[in-house]
């Protein structure tokens, strides 16, 4: 099948999503799947996947050589090893190292696409280069209708990310990198990160939202025995 040839659909926020699609593409990219993608750079093995608090505990008790991290409200979570702050994770050894990851938008909204996605997939910018390669070659292998999924429900941060995977894809309506950071810059889930005056949430943060890094692997979310887990994976488009 040829890229032209994908139908493509938009789903923005929390609410249930409409229809059956052989690809979604979930995205937050400030902060949880910048998060994600700095702790598969420092070596972690899976990430599970929690809708609320209580439900990432109890998947910490049950793996108990694994690592909380998540927010409420753009905070971290009391009792967790970690917030969702990629900064803090930054220089870290994660190596072979289970996290149980909770967020507000992305980790919730992955979870809801693995009902209605046979392949979904989580990003933000700094992994959009390998996910459009990935998509391509789920595309070149037969799939057509591809979702993208903006989990901000007001922010404009990740339907830019969305318009930017469009032109990866040599789709219409793609914008270039350099509108997708601006975007992601003015958007309403950045101020807080840029404004001084408001400690709790690090500047240094946004330095690993705006990284465009090479595409060197997309991330792939399954159910484990029941459980939502994002993995590392390779797609080679040859």
């Amino acid at each position: 099948m040829a890229l032209s040839d994908l139908s493509i659909s938009r789903h923005k926020g929390h609410g249930d999503i409409d229809g059956t699609y052989d690809i979604a593409v979930v995205i937050d990219v400030i902060r949880a799947f910048t998060f994600a993608k700095t702790a598969f750079d420092n070596g972690a093995d899976r990430i599970l996947l929690a809708e609320e608090a209580d439900t990432a505990r109890d998947l910490a008790a049950a793996h108990p050589d694994s690592l909380l991290a998540g927010e409420i409200d753009a905070l971290p979570i009391d009792g967790f090893d970690f917030g969702n702050s990629p900064a803090q994770i930054a220089g870290l050894d994660l190596s072979g190292r289970t996290l149980v990851h909770r967020t507000s938008n992305g980790t919730r909204m992955a979870i809801k696409a693995l009902e209605c996605a046979s392949h979904v997939l989580v990003t933000g910018l700094s992994n959009a280069q390998a996910t459009a390669q990935a998509v391509a070659t789920l595309a070149t292998g037969g799939a057509t209708k591809l979702l993208l999924v903006a989990t901000h429900p007001t922010g404009d941060e990740d339907v830019a990310c969305g318009d930017l995977l469009l032109t990866f894809l040599d789709q219409d309506g793609g914008i270039s990198q350099d509108q997708a950071f601006d975007r992601t810059q003015g958007s309403e889930a950045a101020a807080k990160f840029l404004d001084p005056m408001q400690p709790d949430f690090p500047a240094t943060d946004m330095v690993h939202v705006l990284a465009m890094d090479p595409p060197d692997y997309a991330m792939q979310v399954t159910l484990d025995a029941g459980v939502p887990t994002v993995r590392k994976t390779s797609f080679n488009n040859t």
